[in-house]
């Protein structure tokens, strides 16, 4: 009994070291990928936000939004930077938890992101400003127009997510999965075996990309580098959303939102954007071709043209 529990324990010993052997080298070949310049931090509360912005100040503001993944940061606006930017002052933003802002060991609820929104407007924005927001980061973009509508002109929301898949409640085994994840060698392990390089070329050949061919490799760089940039501290954000507590109910917030809303799609998509007009039928609906859930990446040119159509629209 006494050699079965020895032998027990030094493979557990040796698990564990192989685990923490594989995260550090996760972490030690990591590659930094950037294509933004002169980044700048917002301290929020406790957290350094990181943040860019880019052209005249003299034009609207318009603060752009990435999904809501620990993969996802600013940099999923990058190619459509320059031509907005002609007729913007363009912010973009780290959300908390992904990208290069912090990535505390937290319980990240929506809430939090729907605040964020609202100081950074009114804290480095300092004016009105048009909110445009990709798929799970769209609940706290409609939650933000709603709760503080003084300092938001128009929302507009590219692939909003189904409203069914928003409101899932956390569950006890969804609990567990987010207690797994934060931790410290087993957590980062399976975080890092999750989001490995075929996995997110595999979420974007099949979930955010029309056509494989369309893929930019430096978009797969730079998704990888934000999964894993802060010692793979992204997997708390995962837990999270994993465990729905980044979910909140929208629906009693859709009818009473005060600001004009913009869906741009995938047409196939459509069903889910007539589920929310089912709630605020003002909700304008723009449906574009050879895409998915990514098409500033896949066809910016025209959602640079259909932010701008959008506004300077009366």
């Amino acid at each position: 009994m006494n050699k079965s529990i020895k032998h027990i324990s030094v493979a557990s010993t040796l698990l564990l070291a192989g685990m923490h052997a594989f995260n550090l080298i996760t972490d030690q070949c990591l590659i930094p990928v950037t294509s933004t310049k002169n980044n700048k931090t917002f301290q929020w509360r406790s957290l350094h936000i990181n943040y860019s912005e880019k052209g005249n100040e003299n034009n609207p503001a318009l603060l752009l939004l990435h999904n809501l993944s620990p993969s996802s940061s600013q940099e999923e606006w990058y190619r459509t930077d320059d031509s907005l930017a002609d007729r913007f002052h363009i912010f973009k933003i780290d959300l908390p938890g992904c990208g290069r802002s912090d990535k505390p060991n937290i319980i990240y609820i929506n809430y939090m992101y729907v605040q964020l929104i609202n100081d950074f407007i009114k804290e480095v924005i300092k004016k009105k400003t048009i909110l445009c927001a990709t798929e799970y980061a769209s609940s706290a973009t409609l939650m933000a127009a709603r709760i503080y509508p003084e300092m938001i002109d128009k929302v507009i929301l590219i692939s909003p997510p189904p409203i069914d898949e928003l409101i899932k409640p956390a569950s006890k085994k969804e609990k567990i999965t987010d207690k797994i994840l934060a931790a410290p060698i087993i957590g980062t392990f399976l975080y890092n075996c999750i989001m490995n390089k075929e996995n997110i070329l595999d979420q974007y050949t099949y979930d955010y990309f029309y056509n494989k061919i369309n893929i930019p490799e430096k978009a797969l760089d730079i998704a990888y580098f934000n999964a894993h940039y802060n010692h793979s501290n992204g997997r708390y954000l995962y837990g999270s959303i994993l465990s729905n507590y980044t979910n909140i109910n929208i629906i009693h917030a859709l009818p009473k939102i005060q600001r004009a809303v913009y869906f741009i799609s995938h047409e196939h998509r459509k069903p889910i954007c007539q589920e929310y007009k089912k709630y605020n039928p003002a909700i304008h609906e723009i449906y574009v071709k050879n895409c998915r859930k990514l098409p500033q990446l896949e066809i910016p040119e025209t959602i640079c043209q259909h932010i701008c159509d959008i506004a300077f629209s009366a």
